[in-house]
């Protein structure tokens, strides 16, 4: 047989090049599903307030694939405000929003509608700090009395909170709402133009670990609360309902995730705010676990909505009624279970803080 000119024999090309092609097919076949389950995901904006620790069902459900196990390929902008979350799902620039839900009830009021389809955080998840030893803790609104308050501005849940704790069932308290933006509240306290700060974890948690001390909780005042939302406007709810039910199938299995197991969440919490010190994402952590603020499902009661809703009326963001039915849809929260199913993971109680 006559050598070819790469040294080898015609005939022993033959083999190798069927058994390449063979493999080249086999590839092919193997990798194809993958490929196209990865082409399958649709990109979907969310909007949020701002990168919040509070949200971190949000966090948990992108960084642990849970949207891209319902074939949604998720992307997060940050707005720097509630009422412009929810414009950029109004205008369409996000399908979804995550705020203050009762800027569905005041967009509507404007004749923009919406939906909020899950709840993300509940009750009232704000606590007072302050630096100062002489001022110590209350659990009656006039406490704040000749006080300055520092929150965020207005018309933020933060600075609405406090007005109406301040307002006091219209005794009205005599003290000061310092308005500051998202992040510098400790700061206007520590530079003496407030006394004292209304804020959220892990902030707060930051603030005891650096001598702080809490003196009081809105909590108490205000009961359960519709405090944040998963938002979409009517125009998405009636074209995208599949994809709804997606991201909050998505949004269950992330709190599903959170509540059995604690260690995986603060992997997670770490590793989405590498600028907060372990010991104090664990704490923050087990206080949002602890009381209920990160809920362990996505249905957001009527009660809950009822109340935030008198508070944005009372303090005079809203003249109409607001009703649950106009501004809620729970069903695709009620059909969890049907879609999808919770995560498994190993059982986990929150652990305590550990040592600084």
């Amino acid at each position: 047989m006559r050598k070819s000119a790469v040294g080898g024999s015609r005939g022993s090309l033959m083999p190798r090049a069927c058994c390449a092609l063979t493999l080249l097919i086999l590839f092919n076949c193997l990798m194809a599903p993958a490929f196209a389950q990865q082409g399958k995901l649709k990109p979907i904006t969310i909007a949020q307030f701002g990168h919040v620790f509070l949200y971190m069902p949000l966090y948990v459900a992108l960084k642990k694939g849970f949207f891209k196990d319902e074939g949604l390929d998720v992307k997060l902008v940050s707005t720097g405000g509630d009422e412009k979350t929810f414009t950029a799902v109004i205008t369409g620039n996000a399908q979804f929003g995550v705020s203050d839900p009762t800027f569905t009830a005041i967009a509507r009021e404007k004749g923009q509608g919406g939906k909020v389809v899950a709840g993300i955080v509940r009750g009232v998840p704000f606590w007072v700090v302050t630096f100062n030893k002489d001022i110590k803790k209350f659990d009656k609104p006039d406490g704040f009395k000749g006080h300055r308050i520092a929150t965020y501005t207005a018309p933020s849940t933060s600075y609405a909170v406090m007005k109406k704790v301040l307002q006091n069932g219209g005794k009205k308290i005599d003290a000061k709402i310092v308005q500051g933006a998202f992040g510098t509240l400790l700061a206007l306290v520590k530079a003496n133009q407030a006394d004292m700060a209304l804020d959220i974890e892990p902030i707060v948690s930051v603030a005891t670990s650096e001598g702080a001390h809490i003196i009081y909780s809105p909590a108490s005042v205000l009961g359960d609360f519709a405090f944040t939302g998963l938002t979409v406007s009517d125009d998405y709810m009636k074209k995208n309902p599949e994809d709804i039910q997606k991201a909050v199938n998505a949004i269950a299995k992330a709190m599903s995730f959170i509540q059995k197991d604690f260690e995986g969440t603060v992997k997670v919490a770490c590793a989405d705010f590498p600028e907060v010190k372990e010991p104090v994402v664990r704490e923050a952590l087990k206080r949002l676990i602890t009381e209920g603020t990160i809920p362990k499902s996505p249905m957001l009661p009527e009660n809950a909505w009822n109340n935030a809703i008198s508070m944005r009326k009372e303090i005079g963001d809203l003249k109409t009624s607001g009703a649950y039915k106009e501004n809620v849809d729970m069903r695709f929260a009620v059909k969890l279970g049907k879609t999808s199913s919770a995560p498994t993971a190993t059982k986990s109680t929150p652990a305590a803080p550990a040592k600084k």
